[in-house]
């Protein structure tokens, strides 16, 4: 069998996690590497035993490539993702895709006119509490969606590009993002939302811009209410990613990914179920979600579409809390 030969646009830190695993991979080649400090690019072809290049042009141009990823920071994006559809290259692109819709929106369209595969890095789509939560949804078995809530709480900050708002986004639309991508996959698109932010535990650090308290409440197509509440000022080497849905037939909580606790509220007596999986790796299910839905040409769990959905709410969220008012999505 022919391996799917793969580059890859940035060689940071999120490049160096999808190399390490997709080279795991019996049905993949790792072959080139651009980033625009080529000294970055030299380090993964020497890693992975591949060609370098300082421009990702030329790298398309000079290499037979049947999909790339894009790993750039968000203010980072142009038009890589347009010009590897528009090679026919299938492609994973991580999150945020983007920091404005218009951008996003020349993404989908390039990808769609294209007919290329496309995976955004919202892999936790792919962990196990997540993926029970889904199926016993759409089984019917936790009946009629009415609250949904939302943590994202660590104690995190990056001295770098990621506390500029103008080229992360802040931590709604970066980071927390997972979260809101996991409500949305499991609950339906958002057709309002309200927010408050501030930026309060870290007003001493020079040149941040970001947030570090936020609480957006959301209001569902379905008419279910959910509110999300996200600070990177919280404990010390814990990372809380925690939500709850409330059905009319069940409740679901998950403390982590790749666990759920199941109430089947709707039983007498009432019957508690647990459901968790030590060792799942969701990043290396969504990259290999992507590879077979190439093999066997199949539509991927998150293709770019849905990345430029989640990434509408999370801006729809930050302008809410900037104008103080409601926002309404348009999608």
């Amino acid at each position: 069998m022919n391996r799917l030969r793969i580059g890859f646009i940035g060689c940071g830190g999120i490049a160096s996690a999808h190399a390490g695993r997709l080279a795991k991979f019996n049905d993949v080649e790792l072959v080139a590497f651009s980033d625009i400090v080529l000294d970055k690019a030299k380090a993964f072809a020497n890693r992975f035993k591949g060609k370098a290049y300082s421009d990702w042009h030329e790298m398309l141009d000079k290499e037979k490539l049947d999909v790339v990823f894009i790993c750039l920071p968000p203010f980072a994006h142009k038009d890589e993702v347009m010009v590897v559809a528009e090679k026919g290259i299938h492609m994973y692109i991580e999150k945020p895709i983007a920091l404005d819709m218009r951008l996003a929106s020349d993404m989908v369209r390039a990808v769609e006119k294209s007919g290329v595969k496309s995976q955004v890095g919202y892999q936790l789509r792919f962990a196990a509490g997540v993926e029970k939560a889904k199926r016993l949804i759409e089984e019917g078995a936790v009946g009629t969606i009415g609250l949904v809530t939302g943590r994202y709480w660590c104690r995190f900050i990056r001295k770098d590009w990621w506390i500029d708002k103008s080229k992360s986004g802040g931590q709604i639309v970066e980071q927390s993002t997972h979260l809101y991508d996991i409500i949305r996959w499991l609950c339906g698109d958002v057709e309002r939302v309200y927010a408050e932010m501030d930026r309060l535990f870290y007003k001493d650090v020079p040149g941040m811009t970001i947030e570090d308290v936020s609480c957006v409440v959301l209001r569902f197509k379905s008419g279910a209410v959910g509110a999300v509440t996200a600070t990177i000022g919280a404990v010390p080497n814990f990372w809380w990613l925690k939500w709850t849905v409330i059905g009319r037939d069940a409740t679901l909580e998950s403390e982590e990914p790749n666990s759920l606790k199941v109430y089947h509220s709707a039983e007498k007596p009432l019957r508690i179920e647990e459901y968790r999986e030590i060792g799942r790796d969701p990043m290396v299910l969504a990259e290999r979600d992507l590879i077979d839905a190439i093999i066997n040409d199949r539509p991927t769990r998150t293709p770019i579409a849905e990345g430029a959905k989640t990434l509408e709410l999370t801006l729809a969220a930050v302008k809410a809390a900037e104008s103080g008012k409601a926002i309404t999505l348009s999608s």
